[in-house]
């Protein structure tokens, strides 16, 4: 088995500068320009790769002129490809790894990521976190990170969900839970919510049950769960907070893609 490889990496996010530090201190070899794209044998891209389908995120190079540089047999790694973006590799024979697609990514990241939450509650909330009454929809990764971060801090935590496994785990947990469809009529005794449903969960029904000094922190991916216009109409504040564990902890984060990313590569595996 190879005990090491030769990085290229693209893009100006600070948890790739991370990764570059992680990858050479454990004695790979790591680039960080576009000059020698035409040779290099593992190429790795920011989380989410692209923002616009264009280009790569965060660095000034067309993902086409990129597609078509690399060599065929170039191991291509990024998070959260777009089909677009896929395709594009995919028509030159060129393989993309999404490591944000790992288990092991996506529970590592919960950590920074329910710490961010807090931290905006902190920031937010006209109240200590001990005490207050917290909703979380969803009892996925994120949410039980929440769930515990919030909990040691004092708080009141009740999870919605819609599968009867995730409240009997939320139950078991110790935490309080209601069905998603129940949320109406006890939304009310919320003193803030963080959603991590990236689904239509927070309309009509349940934004007009919570109180308006009640705020929303948003940390699911698109399409979100959160009817944004409408929560203004109500005077709701929510509160979006997009790739948390970039912006609270750059250093965890990038030491986590390149953890997750020599996990492939040392598994010859997805």
């Amino acid at each position: 088995m190879q005990d090491t490889w030769s990085f290229t990496i693209l893009g100006e996010d600070k948890r790739l500068f991370y990764t570059a530090e992680a990858l050479r201190s454990l004695g790979h070899s790591v680039e960080c320009t576009a000059e020698h794209l035409a040779e290099c044998d593992i190429l790795l891209l920011p989380v989410p790769v692209s923002r616009d389908g264009v280009t790569v995120n965060t660095a000034d190079i067309r993902l086409d002129t990129l597609s078509s540089t690399v060599r065929r047999d170039c191991r291509v790694f990024c998070g959260m490809p777009r089909s677009e973006v896929s395709d594009l590799f995919f028509k030159r024979g060129i393989r993309l790894y999404d490591y944000a697609a790992r288990e092991e990514f996506a529970v590592r990241n919960a950590v920074p990521t329910a710490e961010g939450a807090a931290e905006i509650l902190l920031r937010t909330l006209p109240v200590t976190l001990r005490g207050a009454r917290i909703f979380i929809t969803g009892y996925g990764r994120c949410a039980r990170a929440c769930a515990r971060l919030f909990t040691a801090m004092g708080a009141r935590v009740t999870v919605a969900a819609r599968r009867c496994s995730a409240l009997a785990m939320a139950n078991a947990d110790g935490y309080n839970s209601v069905y998603l469809r129940e949320l109406p009529r006890c939304i009310g005794e919320a003193d803030a919510v963080v959603n991590t449903v990236p689904a239509p969960v927070l309309g009509e029904t349940v934004l007009s049950a919570m109180r308006r000094n009640c705020p929303i922190v948003e940390i699911a991916s698109a399409p979100y769960g959160v009817d944004t216009a409408l929560a203004a109409e109500y005077g709701i504040t929510v509160l979006p907070a997009p790739s948390l564990p970039g912006k609270v902890a750059p250093k965890t984060a990038g030491i986590i893609i390149a953890d997750t990313v020599l996990n492939i590569l040392r598994e010859g595996s997805e």
